[in-house]
């Protein structure tokens, strides 16, 4: 058994000292608001903490002061943070719950993070490194269907992360009997992780238990789980604790400071207490002398640095299939950090669609099948990217695309700026979407729309006439994640090479965007109408400007957008020229598109005497027979009749 130091009771005190000053603070409305707090918990975070090394990464939860003093002592940066300072941890943006700092880093929405520290620990051994990665769950997080997910992924990858189940008793307000079935300890061990259980408010054991877990997952590089049984003695939050008193009595009995507060002589432990009470108060006092709050420099999205070089593509007759295969193996040969991760990627399979095939016998070890787990996926992905490396995930069908959508709103598309600036996060997620196929209503979508909004998130479609090696590495350029749209039914389509300044007999001009942005007309001279598509629509929208110059003698020019969000406008705005007619196009449902985005930011730039019009798939299931499929999605009649409508508009 270990024995307990001084030093171990004086972080003990420390940290119920600060919570409660914390509570005491709120309570007089010194900070706004809201917080969680880790009273009776502090022997969980000071056991563990006290078995890790300096390379080690720690991911928390909304529940995380505990774990951050125990793991850094960085008192006034916590509490500058959660006063909303910029100088705090992460510039007072992130709060109580989101801070970021020496490889520690929490988050509030419960569960997500759980597969990034996976990703975190993964990248380390994949390195060399011997550290390891440990993740804070709560009792009530094991609701969460991700957990099991990083689980599975945890156990099979293998990942050297240690799991730390806090297992207070009570989901919020909810008792875990009323919200778990099972035992705790049963869940992890069901997929092959050893699991051990201690009661977390007795600090001996608990600097035994995890020192002993830490060491077997560092040496076996395989992951272990350590439930550790405490007493939360605060409210959730605040005040919202409705706990009867004999209940909460009982807690109290088992409070790891009383527990501890014997293995010490009466002076010393007295000493360690004041100390720890001036460390807190030093730390609140330093509120007075830090940079008053201020509007944090979160900056809204804008349309990085314009560049006007053309990537249009020039290389030997190919589909687009084996064209981006080729794309994802330069990359993989040219940076040893580019993985490719997704379920069936490996050969002999080489993804649903085949873009894959053959790359993970180039690049053994690079290219990695996983369990169908598509926000799992992503989440490892993220922690991987923040440990070094360049994920590129492929989820099977862009249906699923909906999965994922927890981990790009809330979690890699929010990293460096609700961190306060910390590294962005390199992962792209590749989405085949859209129909054409016959593949029925949950296998046709066009979900990209679902995305536009999400800040920090880059959001790219490809197409059959740009060179999508250089459109990755110009993508990989730019910080964030990103959304990589392929529409499935480009996949057989041929590459159109540029010849002399033409593409398919289209005079093309590259416009000046950060992602390629191509102009394409039949004519010299100004447009009678502008149609704006991108992906798999660009096949019909230059059959539809052929139809309308040999049937109609219409000049429309088409204007092929890589860079769906955020929105390119001076680039577009420059394709339009002096034309007002403008159509957009896209494979998704018209209701909340993109086309209402380009619609909406166009008038708001160039104001009143546009004419608009939007095509898109009808607001509607798509049918798996042909004849229904083609009436919910895009036709050739459709575009022909939108661009006579802005055209003949009074």
């Amino acid at each position: 058994m270990t024995t307990p130091t001084l030093d171990h009771y004086r972080q003990l005190c420390t940290i119920r000292r600060f919570e409660q000053r914390l509570l005491d603070d709120f309570a007089k409305a010194r900070f706004r608001g809201t917080t969680h707090t880790s009273l009776g918990q502090e022997a969980v975070a000071v056991g563990v903490m006290a078995a890790l090394r300096p390379a080690d990464r720690v991911v928390s939860n909304h529940r995380c002061h505990g774990h951050y003093i125990a793991r850094t002592g960085d008192l006034a940066g916590l509490v500058a943070e959660i006063a909303g300072r910029p100088d705090g941890i992460s510039q007072g943006i992130g709060g109580s719950q989101h801070i970021q700092k020496s490889g520690f880093c929490s988050s509030g929405v419960l569960g997500g993070m759980v597969p990034h520290g996976i990703g975190l620990a993964a990248a380390a051994r994949a390195q060399g490194s011997d550290a390891i990665a440990v993740c804070f769950l709560g009792d009530g997080m094991l609701g969460e269907g991700i957990v099991y997910e990083a689980f599975n992924l945890a156990a099979l990858w293998p990942a050297p992360v240690l799991f730390v189940i806090e297992a207070n008793g009570v989901a919020q307000s909810t008792p875990i009997a009323r919200s778990l079935a099972g035992r705790i300890a049963d869940r992890p061990a069901a997929f092959g992780i050893p699991t051990e259980s201690v009661d977390g408010n007795d600090l001996a054991r608990m600097l035994t238990m995890a020192d002993r877990l830490a060491s077997h997952v560092r040496a076996s590089g395989r992951p272990a789980c350590l439930v550790a049984n405490t007493t939360r003695l605060g409210p959730h939050s605040k005040g919202d604790d409705d706990r009867d008193e004999a209940e909460l009595a009982q807690a109290r009995r088992r409070d790891p400071l009383v527990l501890a507060r014997p293995l010490f002589s009466e002076a010393d432990a007295a000493q360690a207490e004041t100390q720890a009470a001036d460390l807190v108060d030093q730390a609140f006092a330093l509120l007075e002398q830090s940079v008053p709050p201020a509007a944090p420099p979160v900056d809204e999205d804008q349309d990085p640095a314009p560049r006007n070089d053309a990537t249009w593509y020039g290389g030997p007759p190919s589909n687009f299939l084996a064209h981006l295969r080729d794309a994802l193996g330069a990359l993989l040969e040219s940076d040893p950090a580019v993985l490719l991760l997704g379920e069936d990627v490996e050969d002999p399979y080489g993804g649903a669609f085949k873009v894959t095939r053959g790359l993970s016998t180039r690049f053994p070890g690079r290219v990695r099948s996983t369990p169908i787990s598509e926000a799992g996926i992503v989440g490892l992905a993220g922690g991987m990217a923040a440990g070094g490396f360049k994920p590129v995930v492929e989820i099977m069908f862009g249906d699923f695309s909906s999965l994922i959508v927890d981990q790009m709103l809330n979690h890699l598309g929010k990293f460096d700026r609700m961190y306060g600036g910390c590294p962005s996060c390199p992962v792209v997620v590749r989405v085949p979407m859209g129909g054409y196929r016959g593949y029925g209503p949950t296998h046709s979508q066009s979900l990209e729309k679902l995305f536009l909004g999400i800040p920090g998130l880059t959001l790219v479609a490809c197409d059959n006439l740009h060179d999508q090696v250089r459109l990755w590495r110009r993508m990989l350029d730019l910080s964030g994640p990103k959304l990589y749209v392929e529409n499935k039914a480009l996949y057989g389509t041929a590459m159109m090479p540029a010849i002399d300044g033409r593409i398919g007999g289209f005079l093309a001009r590259s416009v000046p965007s950060s992602l390629p942005l191509t102009a394409l007309a039949l004519t010299e001279g100004e447009a009678d109408a502008v149609l704006l598509t991108y992906g798999g629509m660009v096949p019909l929208a230059l059959q539809a400007a052929r139809h309308l110059f040999e049937a109609e003698e219409l000049r429309l020019r088409v204007v092929v957008v890589t860079q769906l969000a955020p929105v390119p406008l001076d680039g577009l705005v420059d394709a339009l020229g002096a034309c007002r007619r403008v159509v957009t196009l896209e494979e998704g449902t018209r209701r909340g598109g993109w086309g209402a985005e380009i619609a909406a930011a166009l008038v708001e730039r160039l104001g009143g005497g546009l004419r608009l019009a939007r095509v898109a798939a009808r607001d509607a299931v798509i049918p798996a027979a042909a004849q229904g499929e083609a009436w919910a999605l895009p036709s050739l009649e459709r575009c022909v009749a939108a661009v006579m409508e802005v055209i003949d508009a009074v």
